[in-house]
């Protein structure tokens, strides 16, 4: 087996691993949810109205605390114009797992006031919760390049001179998957990773719009 397959080989088994481990935590916490929320029904049934409050007023702070919990790590979004057709299109709304170390060729989600236009908001802190990611505006790309890659020729006007040259440690190139109508490193530059909101796991067919992309 050659190296150039090998590495594939490699990734294949860690993948499954860490969506294995992701899908055993979330259903540890739905469990755990489940199982409170019985135990304190049964107590419901035998306490008195003091009792009572106190195991209601639990079961909403737990139940909030893993709200908290999962919107830290996951966030759904709603794609909005072409850009990144046939793979995603307008209206689609999509699972994005918060990660700001995306691979190449992933699809990720990445703030909008990016590549040569940032520095006019703070990037947004890995613990914000939902109604902090739905106050941004976001951009959905694939990532062409991570630091260490050549910068692609095809990058365009904006990364002209640095073709051919290493991605610097921070930055991405990110590209539409529809050239003809995607803003993205062709015109912005580089994008900053620690703007990257996270990565697209998978269209949703029926899901709460919580921010737009496009």
């Amino acid at each position: 087996m050659s190296r150039g397959d090998f590495v594939p080989w490699l990734r294949t088994p860690r993948a499954r691993i860490r969506r294995a481990r992701r899908i055993r935590r979330v259903q540890a916490l739905a469990l755990a949810l489940l199982s409170g929320t019985s135990l304190i029904s049964s107590l419901l049934a035998h306490a008195d109205w003091i009792t009572a409050a106190g195991c209601a007023a639990l079961t909403g702070i737990g139940g909030a605390a893993i709200v908290l919990w999962l919107s830290r790590r996951w966030a759904v979004v709603t794609v909005r114009g072409p850009s990144m057709e046939p793979a995603y299109r307008d209206g689609d709304r999509v699972l994005v797992r918060r990660s700001p170390s995306p691979r190449r060729g992933q699809v990720v989600v990445v703030e909008q006031a990016a590549g040569r236009q940032s520095g006019q908001r703070q990037p947004l802190s890995a613990a914000a919760g939902a109604v902090a990611v739905a106050g941004r505006a976001w951009l959905i790309k694939r990532v062409a390049a991570v630091p260490g890659d050549p910068v692609p020729r095809e990058a365009g006007p904006a990364l002209a001179e640095s073709a051919g040259r290493r991605v610097p440690e921070g930055a991405l190139v990110l590209f539409g998957d529809n050239a003809a109508v995607s803003v993205d490193s062709r015109t912005l530059g580089f994008f900053p990773r620690n703007r990257i909101l996270g990565v697209v796991v998978r269209v949703l067919p029926a899901a709460r719009r919580l921010s737009d992309v496009r």
